[in-house]
């Protein structure tokens, strides 16, 4: 129990640290994108990129036999969920993740959103998705395993695809703040941490990295997950350590109406992250490094559903604005 919590709070502090400082939360990403708007979201492409390539490494290591090869793909769910978690995004303006580092840097109110998603994950376990399991898990469930090609060489044509695409297209974005990183820097830390935290589950002797679903339901059942927990707490000590010592420290309150839309969008991400098999951690980070099918699947509709619930409260706005206004 204390090696898995050590590595799993070592883990969570780097994640924090990276996510901190590059301001790094799937709301902003994908929201920034349909607006045009790309630095987070090349920060985000290379770092699942270089993870790709790091944990096709780890898995040829002989000490890391008991890592988790693949999640599998189960249609329903994982595109169900991943609006759910999308829709979640928009109402809550944050993904899981973000919740946490932020907490870390100040906003009180995050507390709200992850009390809604540890209640939005333990009600989706009453819930019962149906569809078929179309592949079951492991090397098979990855895009290599489809192909039949070895997974490191896979990934360094994903790394090398994404380096190109992302050096010719840079854009002119400049970080928001002056202590925020550049996307390059915030890409290869993300990397870096993804690969370390799936380094240090296997020490600690879990068989998945950095995600976030079922470190409330194994609390729960009284079979907490150690790692995931520490990870996850992890993450706050590292938002804060960032915001302190480069920027971004600010305790504050939430106007009311936000508390109420972080308690009904944490409820949403937590219910999305459960039913999906995975959150903006586990298949957006982890799983897409892992090159899983239903990972990729589960970012797409997660994009989906940030795309729509956008579109519905324009839609609603408009419909709801004084006749004359503009």
């Amino acid at each position: 129990m204390i090696v898995a919590a050590t590595t799993g709070a070592l883990a969570g502090v780097a994640m924090g640290y990276v996510l901190q400082r590059g301001q790094l939360c799937f709301h902003s990403a994908i929201r920034n994108s349909l607006d045009g708007g790309h630095l987070l979201a090349r920060a985000w492409a290379l770092g699942v990129a270089i993870a790709s390539v790091g944990l096709s490494v780890l898995y040829l290591l002989p000490s890391t036999d008991g890592l988790n090869e693949g999640l599998a793909f189960r249609p329903v769910a994982n595109v169900s969920g991943g609006v759910i978690i999308g829709i979640g995004m928009i109402v809550a303006k944050s993904c899981v993740s973000g919740l946490f580092y932020k907490l870390g840097s100040g906003m009180l109110g995050a507390l709200v959103g992850l009390a809604g998603w540890g209640a939005g994950e333990l009600l989706a376990r009453q819930v019962t998705v149906p569809g078929p399991t179309v592949l079951s898990g492991g090397e098979s469930a990855t895009v290599p395993g489809l192909l039949g090609l070895p997974r490191l060489a896979v990934a360094v044509l994903v790394l090398a695809a994404a380096i190109v695409v992302v050096l010719r297209r840079p854009g002119r974005e400049s970080p928001e703040h002056t202590w925020q990183w550049g996307w390059r820097r915030i890409g290869i830390g993300l990397g870096a941490a993804i690969t370390a935290g799936w380094a240090l589950a296997s020490v600690g002797g879990v068989s998945f990295g950095p995600s976030s679903v079922g470190a409330v339901a194994s609390a729960a059942d009284g079979s907490p997950n150690y790692w995931l927990i520490t990870f996850l707490l992890g993450i706050v000590a590292g938002g804060a350590l960032s915001a302190r010592t480069a920027g971004g420290f600010w305790v504050r309150g939430e106007e009311p109406v936000r508390y109420l839309q972080l308690a009904v969008g944490g409820l949403l991400l937590g219910a999305g992250g459960w039913i999906a098999g995975g959150c903006n951690l586990g298949h957006g980070l982890s799983g897409v490094a892992q090159l899983n099918v239903s990972s990729l699947v589960v970012v797409a509709a997660m994009i989906f559903g940030v795309w729509i619930a956008r579109l519905g409260a324009r839609r609603v706005t408009r419909q709801s604005a004084p006749v004359g206004t503009s």
